[in-house]
């Protein structure tokens, strides 16, 4: 394999300087910088075991747990990772959270994660924030590729997946992830720029009639 330039590798190196990524806005959501303020409308989600099941850490127990946990997420390096909170515009409620992480900027690649607190599960909210997410990537990064990692048992990860267009490139990757318990298997998923537009669905297409508009 031919080795990077070493422009291409200090361009790979995080910059101070880069802008914040910025606040996106969709018919139901408004997608910003996430911030250490948001905890308190968090923590049901990092409390909540099942909410939790999938993520690399265990359910909070206090919110300091939870404040040690959002840590991670609010420092921003655009070049590496960045986390949006994700709010209902009626509501003003922080009801989760979308990044990317793992930027390859040499590679124009990165990977996505999210969070979602149950009570807003089934509403078609999180397909509306990727999608969002997505344009963002494919658009403003210019990413060729995006990845996301997840358990075969996270039934609703992997359902949302293929239905924003990514497709299962990998068998079972043993022992990918560590969690609180162990370790646990993934398989990745991909979505390519060129597949991307004819994947895409129609931003809140999916929710349930509700007086807010997010549950």
């Amino acid at each position: 394999m031919p080795s990077r330039s070493a422009d291409d590798k200090a361009a790979a190196l995080p910059n101070p300087d880069a802008a914040i990524h910025p606040t996106l806005v969709t018919s139901r959501l408004v997608l910003r910088p996430i911030v250490a303020e948001d905890v308190n409308d968090l923590h049901d989600a990092f409390a909540d075991p099942e909410t939790m099941r999938f993520m690399d850490f265990p359910p909070a127990l206090s919110v300091a747990d939870s404040a040690r946990y959002l840590a991670i997420y609010v420092f921003p390096l655009p070049d590496w990772h960045a986390t949006w909170a994700l709010v209902c515009r009626q509501t003003r409620i922080v009801m989760g959270f979308v990044n990317y992480h793992h930027r390859e900027t040499w590679n124009h690649r990165l990977e996505v994660g999210f969070l979602l607190g149950r009570p807003y599960w089934k509403r078609g909210l999180m397909s509306e924030a990727l999608d969002a997410v997505l344009e963002y990537c494919f658009e403003r990064l210019e990413i060729e590729r995006v990845e996301v990692t997840m358990s075969p048992d996270n039934d609703n990860a992997v359902r949302l997946a293929e239905r924003l267009g990514f497709q299962r490139e990998s068998g079972l990757m043993s022992r990918r992830q560590r969690v609180a318990t162990g370790y646990r298997d993934q398989s990745m998923y991909s979505l390519l720029r060129d597949e991307w537009r004819g994947s895409a669905p129609t931003t809140g297409q999916t929710a349930a009639p509700s007086d807010d508009g997010c549950r």
